[in-house]
């Protein structure tokens, strides 16, 4: 009976050993891709399909735009080819899960560095959103290609979900734990100036890859601030600096909440697009603290960077590549590219950054170096107060040292204006108590009863009378 019962077992492993093996044999049959023209899609005069060094092969001309193979639509998988790029290329690329130009994801060799076992440049990937190749806003995604001039490179990717490795000569040199693109399926097509060969597509090959993405270890870290509110972006004029009252964003401008993505970025290209001109977007948070104290902020950004303190002006700085204005590293986004020294008040403390771009990627990344004494970092949320008597406030105000100094405040729509000379008029936001904020951390503190008003900026304080 136990002789009867263990062949009956055997059998059972070997009928499912027989029925993984055909599985595995089925997911893992490729399709070897025609270099002929009519497999392909391509501009007229810029492929030629050929045979060279002794086997098939596409040869791509300079500018040639993508290449795309003809009616093949990949997801996961593995993609395979050879490549010999041409020494005088900048880069030999290959697209996936291509929509159109604008919504895709790329790996390509940075050919002038692509033999240097120590350039980190070798190889790279991005996604190209909104048709902006994002290359600046993930410096974290490259690696040494170890690659070979003037002979045959193998190229694998192997793409499962979210995740992607990319190998070189059969060695793993790149891993993508989570890919950024929107597309999850699309095109595969080709750019730069190379001979391309032996090209094989094996759908749901995966080799055991997770299709979850991978960690992100910046998660553990409650440094950043990763959730702000955000205005709608605005045209910022070539060589202006938003640093007057005029430029500021009113508070109720904040209608929209951001949050950050995977180590720590704030994508303003994800949410806004691409734009021809200069732009600018304002974010703000508040930090809470139980002690006054000093803190650094440590900050990534592209292109340029306006930050205020409680309405002061306390950073800021440009990362422009293509102006030879970059920062560590080469002109791409992370928290190394500036640093501010934050000088927090007992309470709340707005923070208030301004980040302008028009090249390449738009992101802001913000990480505070310790969080002693710190209990909240939220973002701003408007608070309307009702201003009661209204009418105890208005008036001429003259200044008690210098009278010819006056402050006249009216009232418009249920708001309290000031006019000052040789200035445009400012609404006021009210802070309750009899406090008015002005702007850039001047504030107007009234005492009805005594007829007055202090206007307090930068530690010095300055009386007005009201005028009878």
């Amino acid at each position: 009976m136990k002789k009867t019962f263990l062949i009956l077992v055997l059998i059972l492993v070997a009928l499912f050993q027989s029925d993984a093996q055909e599985k595995k044999i089925k997911t893992s049959a490729g399709t070897n891709i025609t270099l002929s023209a009519e497999k392909w899609v391509f501009q007229n005069g810029k492929v030629d399909f050929l045979n060279f060094k002794g086997r098939r092969a596409i040869k791509i001309a300079p500018a040639s735009g993508p290449v795309m193979i003809k009616d093949l639509i990949f997801k996961d998988g593995t993609i395979e080819y050879d490549v010999i790029p041409a020494k005088t290329e900048f880069a030999s690329a290959i697209y996936f899960h291509r929509k159109d130009e604008r919504e895709q994801e790329i790996v390509y060799l940075r050919v002038p560095k692509m033999t240097d076992p120590f350039a980190n440049e070798g190889i790279q990937y991005c996604p190209i959103l909104h048709g902006v190749n994002m290359w600046d806003m993930y410096p974290q995604y490259q690696a040494a290609a170890a690659a070979k001039a003037d002979e045959w490179n193998h190229i694998k990717l192997v793409i499962s979900g979210m995740q992607m490795q990319v190998f070189v000569n059969n060695s793993l040199r790149l891993t993508v734990p989570k890919l950024e693109g929107r597309e999850h399926s699309g095109n595969i097509a080709f750019d730069g100036d190379s001979y391309i060969s032996n090209i094989e597509i094996t759908p749901n090959e995966t080799e055991e890859l997770p299709q979850a993405e991978g960690v992100d270890l910046t998660r553990h870290e409650a440094n950043y601030i990763r959730n702000w509110s955000i205005t709608q972006p605005t045209t910022l004029e070539e060589g202006r600096e938003p640093t007057t009252f005029r430029d500021l964003p009113k508070d109720e401008a904040f209608t929209e909440k951001i949050a950050a993505e995977r180590y720590g970025l704030i994508n303003l290209t994800r949410r806004f697009g691409a734009a021809e001109k200069r732009r600018i977007v304002w974010l703000k948070a508040i930090i809470t603290v139980k002690e006054p104290t000093f803190v650094n902020l440590q900050l990534g950004f592209s292109d340029e960077i306006w930050l205020y303190l409680n309405d002061q002006i306390t950073y800021t700085d440009k990362n422009i590549f293509r102006q030879n204005m970059k920062k560590y590293p080469d002109g791409r986004i992370a928290v190394q590219n500036g640093n501010a020294r934050l000088k927090l008040k007992k309470g709340e403390n707005q923070l208030l950054v301004g980040v302008s771009n028009d090249f390449y990627g738009w992101g802001l990344m913000a990480r505070l170096e310790n969080m002693e004494n710190i209990t909240a970092i939220e973002p701003y949320q408007e608070r309307k107060h009702s201003i009661e008597h209204l009418d105890s406030y208005l008036g001429t105000y003259a200044a008690e040292t210098a009278p010819t100094f006056k402050l006249a405040f009216i009232e418009k729509d249920g708001m309290l204006i000031v006019e000052a000379p040789n200035q445009e008029n400012v609404a006021l936001d009210y802070l309750g108590n009899n406090l008015f904020k002005m702007v850039l951390g001047i504030e107007l503190q009234f005492t009805p009863d005594l007829q007055q008003v202090v206007r307090k900026e930068n530690g010095f304080e300055m009386r007005f009378i009201r005028e009878r």
